[in-house]
């Protein structure tokens, strides 16, 4: 079977009386002798002579059509699909024109499928019409623009006559890589395939790609974000709970250890604590009983300034020490609410006072250290943010996703250190384990513009690299790439793709596997 490719107008209406989208698939038909058909599929439809793909900003259309010939039936297949998911549309009604027939289909037969059979009342050079009205999509593509430009221009056309008038002016072919000549050695991968699977297709457009520093650094703690629990008698250590171990959440409060005196018979804390209220006792009786002579004029206001001076400073010791100890000993309370970031006793230890008992950390804001060696050190103030990826994960993160900032940049080299410290703050996710290593991608202001694809795109095999770029709705080549700097998200691209070329983004794995056992000829789709 000979399958032909035509040039294509693409146009867009928008109605703004019920806001509902139609998208005018305009084809330049020139028909021609085709070659022998092949057998109907399951929908008893007559084989495709042509095929075609055409994409919006937020659509793909893929469409199978027989020739159109005065008097004879003439099949249509056209398939949608969203680019923000690659998934079919699920709702939706296209209608197809030839001249003055026309034929419409209310839904899809299966998702993102619409079959549809028309009578041509003529042959020959005809305007083929798809229209697709969805109400979730709203835009206009003039494909002459977008042919030059590569961009969209959002319009809105208000007859039929201005929609004809366009496809007479709009003589060039539209933004379609459908419409090229079939490449030998192409992948077949269907869309149904695609629908059920982990799968997206991405438009490669130039962008400004930053200058990239790669190194490696490490995740700390931020200063104020952690806190040391110390001793503040010597004593035997009791820990509160038998589940406190190192990793434990604790909230701000909440008590940690009881440091007892037991029968120490030195520095007992419950010693101190029974003496300090036998104090406060005795000076406040004292003070009552000189308060009611002192007005009854008996004693002299000496005698009473001194009794009242000896009842405040034993209430400030009793009251200091009955807020956290009692008799069974001095209680350590939680500081802040966090993570027991290490646990520096064990139950039953006996301290002194001013030991290190535990650190508490928030974890909630980490500090990130990148390690920058000497020679980039004129570069440094052209860093402006930075990607990361931690030792123990696969995902790179960004600084920004993470609403840091960059704190400050090593203006000098340490002794002993070969590198000069660059310090981001960033908000931690649940996901950042602090005190880890990390690779670091530093970016700079210094930007290009530049072809990039994202990591997930790049194939590599015995240190070749390679990605899979869509040529028609379900063909794929695999395209040997030559690699430039990577931020960690994406790699610039320095030879072997082209602007505005498709490239399978999610999914490569699936198409390695079908390139195993398929390959693009004569086309039988099945449905």
């Amino acid at each position: 079977m000979v399958i032909l490719y035509h040039p294509i107008h693409f146009i867009t209406i928008i109605s703004t009386t019920n806001m509902k989208k139609y998208i005018f698939l305009l084809f330049a038909v020139l028909l021609f002798a085709c070659g022998k058909k092949t057998e109907t599929d399951s929908h008893e439809h007559e084989a495709a002579s042509n095929q075609t793909t055409l994409f919006t900003d937020s659509t793909e259309f893929y469409v199978e059509y027989s020739e159109l010939v005065k008097g004879k039936e003439a099949s249509f297949l056209v398939h949608t699909t969203r680019l923000s998911s690659y998934k079919p549309y699920t709702s939706g009604k296209v209608t197809v024109q030839v001249g003055e027939s026309s034929v419409t289909a209310s839904k899809p037969e299966e998702p993102g499928i619409f079959h549809l059979k028309l009578t041509p009342k003529e042959s020959g050079h005809s305007d083929l019409i798809i229209i697709f009205e969805s109400d979730t999509v709203k835009q206009c593509i003039d494909i002459e623009e977008k042919e030059h430009s590569h961009e969209a221009e959002a319009k809105e056309i208000g007859n039929e006559e201005h929609n004809h008038a366009a496809e007479e002016e709009g003589g060039h072919e539209g933004h379609n890589h459908a419409a090229e000549a079939p490449k030998s050695g192409l992948i077949r991968f269907t869309k149904e395939q695609a629908w059920k699977s982990n799968f997206m297709v991405k438009e490669i457009i130039p962008q400004q790609f930053a200058a990239v520093i790669n190194t490696s650094g490490e995740m700390l703690s931020m200063p104020g974000e952690k806190q040391n629990v110390a001793a503040k008698t010597s004593g035997i250590v009791l820990f509160a709970t038998k589940n406190l171990v190192q990793g434990s959440h604790v909230t701000k409060g909440q008590l940690l250890f009881t440091i007892s005196g037991q029968d120490l018979t030195d520095n007992n804390i419950g010693v101190r604590f029974s003496e300090a209220r036998n104090r406060f006792l005795q000076s406040k009786s004292e003070y009552d009983r000189h308060k009611q002579l002192y007005n009854e004029r008996i004693i002299s206001e000496k005698q009473f300034i001194e009794s009242q001076s000896r009842y405040h400073i034993d209430s400030i010791s009793y009251y200091a020490l009955s807020n956290s100890t009692s008799q069974n000993g001095l209680r350590i309370y939680a500081p802040l609410s966090g993570y027991l970031h290490e646990l520096n006793i064990s139950e039953g230890q006996y301290i002194q006072t001013g030991d290190l008992l535990a650190t508490i950390s928030t974890n909630q804001t980490i500090l990130l250290r990148a390690d920058l060696p000497q020679q980039y050190y004129l570069q440094l103030n052209m860093i402006e943010t930075a990607n990361f990826r931690p030792a123990y994960s696969e995902k790179t993160y960004t600084v920004n996703e993470l609403k840091g900032r960059i704190l400050a940049r090593g203006a000098s080299v340490a002794e002993n250190n070969h590198y000069m410290p660059v310090y981001f703050e960033v908000k931690n996710d649940g996901s950042l384990l602090e005190g880890a290593f990390a690779e670091f991608y530093l970016i700079t202001h210094s930007q290009t513009e530049q072809l990039a694809v994202p990591n997930s795109a790049i194939v590599e095999e015995q240190g070749v690299y390679y990605v899979y770029v869509q040529e028609t709705g379900e063909a794929y080549s695999k395209r040997t790439v030559t690699l430039g700097q990577s931020n960690g998200l994406e790699t610039m691209i320095l030879s072997g793709l082209e602007a505005h070329e498709r490239v399978v983004t999610q999914g490569t794995t699936l198409i390695k596997t079908a390139s195993m056992s398929t390959s693009v000829g004569a086309h039988n789709h099945q449905h």
